[in-house]
């Protein structure tokens, strides 16, 4: 077979799947091919994908960041760069390999997963996500004062399975026994243009204002903004239940801030510098949230897992490190940034593909920046 097109089927938008997306295709257009074009196409733009389905051809490539039923339209090799939340994935998930050839998993947790429910592990291979290391980088971060409060930044859309609750609960006790914090938060839902602070996350800072210093900050933030927050953290604060891979997590990490975290899903990938006594405690469970059990579609009651963090050992870990502010999180740093790059990303794609087929032949082309 030979590729003359690699095509992506995504979204573009500035956060979640959008940066996936954006930054893959970004990363692939770093390398000179001799006939290779990369495309991308909005997934669910009717009029885009009926021009994808009218000229493809065999020698294409079509990668997917959603199980597209169109998908059985279009010729050549088909993928799935699949993401996952809970430990059984969603609805449909027994006909992927039906309808494509292959499934990139971003993490090795997410293939343990479906191998665990049967899926044919030849057919998935790991391609983790990344980050931008030149632009999240612990190189611009200003000189920190370490005076008055210690600050911890919590980043992502607020539903249960961030663990917020738990998170302001440890907070509230380590406030308690004399720890002085304050907490940042950005956990609006971005859509499109539009923030939206849901009433329950509302109802929560009202509930805790006067326990410990909260700020809130919402607003659809450019790049620029959010390395801005990244900078102003003493530490990341991250009690997730599951996460399909949490970009907020590794940028923060790669901005140099250290990271109070669970690990429990896609973003186990990139914690390999965390030894296991540096990580929240959990315990697995079910997962209890109705919203999403509808999400995942399940009829027969079976929604896989999450890791419950424990409370009391989050607060024990968030007041010794408010006695610890200055601590630096450059290991972390240098480690995402070398190891988890969209650039690596695109690399990892080029290999498997190059299996396929003997034509790929590529070189990097140079940055302006460099």
């Amino acid at each position: 077979m030979l590729i003359q097109r690699i095509r992506f089927f995504g979204v573009k938008t500035p956060t979640g799947v959008g940066t996936h997306c954006m930054q893959t295709v970004k990363a692939l257009q770093a390398f000179y091919f001799e006939q290779i074009q990369i495309q991308l196409i909005t997934h669910n733009y009717i009029d885009e994908v009926r021009s994808a389905v009218s000229d493809s051809v065999d020698s294409d490539v079509n990668i997917f960041f959603f199980p597209e039923v169109y998908a059985n339209n279009l010729k050549g090799c088909k993928i799935y760069w699949c993401v996952i939340d809970a430990s059984r994935p969603s609805l449909g998930y027994e006909r992927w390999l039906h309808t494509f050839d292959f499934i990139f998993a971003t993490s090795h947790w997410c293939r343990d997963a479906m191998l665990e429910r049967g899926m044919d592990g030849e057919r998935i291979i790991v391609v983790p996500e990344g980050v931008d290391p030149k632009f999240y980088n612990p190189y611009g971060r200003p000189v920190a004062t370490h005076s008055g409060k210690t600050k911890f930044l919590m980043v992502g859309k607020y539903e249960k399975r961030k663990g917020y609750g738990e998170a302001f609960e440890a907070l509230r006790i380590a406030t308690e026994q004399g720890a002085s914090i304050e907490l940042l938060t950005k956990s609006d839902w971005i859509n499109g243009t539009d923030a939206v602070l849901p009433t329950e996350f509302i109802e929560l800072v009202q509930r805790y204002q006067d326990k410990f210093s909260i700020k809130v900050y919402t607003g659809n933030f450019s790049p620029e903004q959010m390395r801005t927050l990244y900078y102003s953290a003493d530490y990341f604060l991250h009690p997730s239940r599951c996460e399909g891979w949490s970009l907020p997590l590794i940028e923060a990490i790669a901005c140099g801030t250290p990271c109070i975290t669970t690990r429990f899903g896609g973003h186990s990938e990139y914690l390999g510098f965390l030894p296991e006594t540096d990580i929240i405690k959990t315990t697995l469970g079910p997962v209890d949230c109705d919203t999403f059990k509808r999400a995942l579609g399940h009829s027969d009651g079976d929604f896989g897992l999450w890791a419950y963090p424990a409370i009391p050992d989050m607060a024990r870990r968030i007041f010794a490190a408010a006695n610890l502010p200055g601590i630096s999180g450059l290991s972390g740093s240098d480690y995402v940034r070398n190891y988890y790059s969209w650039d690596l990303a695109a690399e990892k794609i080029l290999i498997f593909l190059r299996t396929l087929t003997h034509n790929i032949n590529c070189t990097i082309k140079p940055d302006a920046s460099d």
